[in-house]
């Protein structure tokens, strides 16, 4: 069996039973020729005994020459797992032990050969030296213990064996081959007494099945030649079969990477959901790898990702060692961290990498560590019972360590002004430190009945906090180390951490008890019933800069927000971690909440826990209608029932100059011109406005002519014309320069005209209606191309061209969004079905590959043009009817319009992979491309902008 030292088996190879080497008086189904004991260490030694074990001696037709039990593969964990062991041991004829220093420290290969010991089977133990040395002691029957290193307890015992076993030594033959001509005598010599037979006969037996079948190869080899001759002959007739071949090959190749891109995103996905383990950056790779090796696939994951990871801004992955001990340096650019390794690591909080090396010096684990104010120095406790200060910017130790405490040093806080530290320890007390002189100030504050756990000074350095595994909280004086006031009552387990609020009045404190509590600290009296919601220990809090948040981090691995003045929780928990929260601090402009955790890493999050991923442009006072992009994707002009056009900055979402007022009703339409210099506007006021892109300034008189309100606008692609369409139930064509209108109107529809479109050439309009239908028009000549293209069984309210022109998008109230030839309006595959009710704006993106859709339910929605499948989730974050969408010219932004009177701006497909990989500090390294890929696939750097992670 494969162990490591201390820890129980866990796997299993050959659990169903080959073919037997015996001859025809078979063997039962359940017995083994050999069961090979090893610890993990001397793994691929074992995995080449086996191989050798199986294939000397195998006859031609025969999977096995003998039949050996290895632990690799499936013997599966449970409670009688010994048992499954001992059965297996039972049913073997011969165990084989591959030696080592190692297996000698391992307690299940001691086990095991113990157990085979006792039920008799000293005369078919066979030895394999892989490491070290082994020397047999005649005199006492056993190996010599002072000599023998890799020799087990059990073979050291006098009278262990009663003559010295059978071993074989393959400790110069690394790296280990069993077909290398060494190894293979020396497994021959092994396999000979289970075989039992002779050496030279089973080495003999063997060459003649290996001659034998060099024969058949060579015969097949013969025929293979002929084979190709007849190939060459008839290669002018096969040219056709062989194109049919290498496209079935890639199309098998298509079919393999699929495969895999399915199962890297749902294991991605469940480890996103905590049902599987890895954890967020390893989900991240593989959902980025997914869409690499088969972009059409895994989409809908990318976008899941990035909506419910919109709250994760950074995830660095530090050291194993750190036990969750770490803080951020105050001006974010450095994390300390400290562990079991007894040393203090630095690290860029940019990019995780190390900086500088370790700083040593504490004699035991390190328990604790802080910044000081202006960041220069680093303080730190450890279990040795010390504080020691070190110099952040060359981790230079500053003096000797600090001596008094009479037990591990649980934690350490700077004074405000950084001349002072104080320190908790596990002896019940808090002591005050002179930072300059490392000596200390006064004698130990006394009073708590058990461990001080937490310490935190007050903002204006007069006072300290303490928390205790006495459950209780208590202030003092840090001039003179008198307590003040009573202790803080309330918690009913250990007070795991302390913070003062900015201003001071206040004291949170996180406790065992799964709960935190706020305090005034001037009274001492709670604040507020306590704030529940963990499930588990609360291990940190902290205030956020204005005093009116307080986040905590729990064994529950989570960290929640809570509103300072009430104690109501904000927000839903911020999940990712995938072991205990250790470490909780706002970033100081209180934007940001980094945490730390025992998973190893510290996570960087917005301070908004619900934050959609859609930003709110803010501006309008009723009613958004309609929205669209600037050619050059840098602006967003929208129109609303509050009567005006407004412009937007599209990178910051800031409103740009003032509102362009001129209408007198509700603007239900606007549009950029192809070179993004005018914008045209559509209003309830049966008018339609030319502005100056750049001024906000009108341009010539209002364009009138429609009978009724004006429900849509667009701009040809080669900005000469601008059609209309109205609720008197035409669509009109205008001259953009002269704003005369163009022909006569376009009548056939029998209801309001909803949205119209130019097809990309310039040369068709389409356009829906509550009539239920579409319409197509020849766009030089006004004529009607065919009939009303009908299949919405409600409303149609909004139409978009594709960009190649082939596809036309329509949305109805029929709560469908449905596709349609464009050239003759015949519809395309089949309704998409999602939205739970009407649908009011569509949208291609630039590239054609998807579709965006705006409901009635608040949502937006994304499909994929070709599948016809809807992508990913909703999109959530307006809060009433979602009216119009756009994509940027570059797929990057996606904006919505919405009756809740803001714009909302999305991340749009191109944008989802590299939001993810801004959450990252590297690639997959290519062992685990190796690994959780495929090694069958190249290498492919999923985030061109990020390192490769070493092996």
């Amino acid at each position: 069996m494969s162990k490591p030292a201390s820890e129980s088996p866990s796997g299993h190879a050959d659990d169903s039973p080959p073919e037997s080497a015996d001859p025809p008086g078979q063997p039962k189904p359940t017995d083994y020729d050999a069961f090979l004991s090893y610890a993990h260490h001397d793994r691929q030694v074992a995995a080449g005994i086996q191989k050798g074990l199986h294939q000397i001696g195998r006859r031609l037709g025969q999977l096995r020459a003998l039949r050996v039990f290895r632990d690799d593969t499936d013997l599966t964990v449970s409670p009688d797992l010994w048992g499954k062991i001992t059965d297996g041991l039972d049913r073997a004829r011969y165990l084989v032990v591959v030696l080592s220093p190692e297996a000698a420290q391992s307690y299940w290969v001691n086990q095991e050969v113990s157990y085979w010991l006792e039920r008799g089977g000293r005369e078919r133990l066979l030895l394999v030296l892989a490491r070290g040395q082994l020397q047999w002691d005649p005199v006492h029957a056993r190996f010599d213990p002072d000599v023998s290193d890799a020799a087990l307890p059990v073979l050291t015992e006098r009278g262990s064996l009663p003559a010295e076993p059978f071993f074989v030594d393959v400790s110069d033959d690394a790296p280990w081959d069993p077909n290398a001509a060494g190894p293979r005598e020396k497994i021959t010599a092994l396999a000979a007494p289970i075989h039992g037979k002779p050496k030279d006969q089973l080495a003999s037996d063997d060459l003649r099945e290996q001659r034998r079948f060099r024969r058949l190869r060579a015969a097949a080899i013969a025929g293979l030649v002929l084979l190709t001759v007849l190939a060459v002959v008839a290669a002018l007739i096969a040219i056709g079969q062989q194109r049919e071949a290498v496209r079935q090959r890639q199309a098998a190749i298509q079919q393999r990477d699929q495969a895999i891109a399915l199962k890297l995103t749902s294991q991605g996905q469940a480890m996103l959901g905590g049902v599987q383990g890895g954890g967020d950056e390893r989900a991240i790779q593989q959902i980025l790898a997914a869409r690499a090796i088969a972009p059409g696939t895994g989409i809908g994951a990318l976008l899941d990702t990035v909506a419910a990871r919109s709250a994760t801004l950074k995830i660095l992955p530090l050291s194993p060692t750190t036990d969750g001990v770490m803080a951020l340096g105050p001006d974010g650019r450095r994390i300390v961290t400290g562990g079991s390794d007894k040393a203090l690591r630095l690290w860029d909080a940019a990019t995780g990498a190390a900086v500088g090396t370790p700083l040593a010096g504490h004699t035991d684990d390190v328990t604790a560590v802080a910044f000081s104010p202006d960041g220069r120095r680093i303080a730190s406790g450890s279990r040795d019972n010390t504080v020691r200060l070190w110099d952040a910017a060359t981790g230079a130790p500053i003096g000797g360590p600090f001596v008094g405490h009479t037990e591990p040093v649980s934690s350490v806080a700077f004074s405000p002004d950084g001349r002072r530290l104080v320190s908790g320890s596990w002896d019940d007390t808090a002591r005050l430190w002179d930072t300059g002189t490392g000596a200390p100030i006064g004698g130990p504050l006394r009073g708590h009945a058990n461990d001080v756990i937490s310490v935190a000074f007050s903002p204006d350095g007069r006072r300290i906090a303490t928390g205790s595994t006495d459950y209780t909280v208590r202030q003092w004086d840090a001039a003179t180390g008198a307590p003040i006031g009573a202790p803080l009552t309330g918690h009913t387990d250990n007070v795991a951490s302390v913070a003062f609020s900015p201003d001071g009045r206040r004291i949170a404190s996180g406790s065992w008890d799964d709960t935190v509590r706020l305090w005034d600290a001037a009274t001492g009296a709670a604040v507020a019933a306590p704030l529940s919601g963990h499930t588990d220990n609360v291990t940190s809090v902290a205030f956020s800069p204005d005093g009116q948040r307080v986040v905590s981090g729990s064994w529950d691995k989570t960290l929640r927000l809570w509103d300072a003045g009430t104690g109501a929780p904000i927000g839903t928990p911020l999940t990712g971690h995938t072991d205990y929260v250790t470490t909780v601090a706002f970033s100081p402009d209180g934007k940001r909440i980094d945490s730390g955790s025992r998973d190893g890493t510290m996570r960087l999050w917005a301070a908004d826990p619900d934050a959609a991923i859609g930003t709110p442009l803010v501006g309008h006072t009723d009613t958004v209608t309609s929205v669209a992009f600037s050619p050059d994707g840098k602006r967003i002009v929208s129109g609303g029932y509050d009567n005006t056009v407004r412009l937007w900055d599209a990178a910051t979402g800031a409103q740009i100059g003032t509102p362009l007022t001129g209408h007198t009703g509700y603007v239900t339409g606007v549009a950029f011109s192809p070179d993004g210099k005018r914008i045209v506007s559509g209003s309830w006021d049966r008018t339609l406005r030319l502005w100056d892109a750049a001024t906000g300034a009108p341009i010539g008189a209002p364009l009138t002519g429609h009978t009724a309100n004006l429900t849509s606008v667009a701009f040809s692609p080669d900005g000469t014309r601008i059609a209309s369409g109205s609720g008197d139930q035409t669509v009109r064509l205008w001259d953009a320069a002269t704003g005369a209108q163009i022909g006569t109107p376009l009548t056939g529809h029998t209801s309001f005209v909803q949205s119209v479109a130019f097809s990309p050439d310039g040369k068709r309009i389409v356009s829906c209606s509550w009539d239920n239908t579409l319409r197509l028009w020849d766009a030089g000549t006004g004529a009607a191309i065919g009939g009303p293209i009908t299949g919405h069984t409600n409303h149609v309210r909004s139409v978009a061209y594709s960009p190649d022109g082939r596809l036309i998008a329509s949305g109805s109230w029929d709560k469908t969004v449905r596709l349609w030839d464009g050239a003759t309006g015949a519809p395309v595959g089949t309704p998409m079905v999602g939205h739970s009710a009407a649908v009011l704006g569509v949208a291609f993106s630039p590239d054609g590959r998807y579709i965006a859709s705006a409901g009635t339910a608040k949502t937006v929605r994304l499909w994929d043009a070709v599948s016809e499948q809807q992508v990913g989730a909703p999109l959530y974050g307006h809060t009433s009817r979602v009216t119009s969408v756009a994509f940027s010219p570059d797929g990057w932004y996606l904006v919505s319009g919405s009756e809740d009177h803001t714009l909302r701006l999305w991340p749009g497909p191109a944008a989802w992979p590299d939001l993810l990989c801004d959450k990252l500090t590297a690639n997959m390294s290519h062992r685990q491309w190796s690994d959780w890929v495929s090694p069958d696939i190249g290498y492919i750097t999923v985030c061109p902008r990020l390192p490769v992670a070493p092996d």
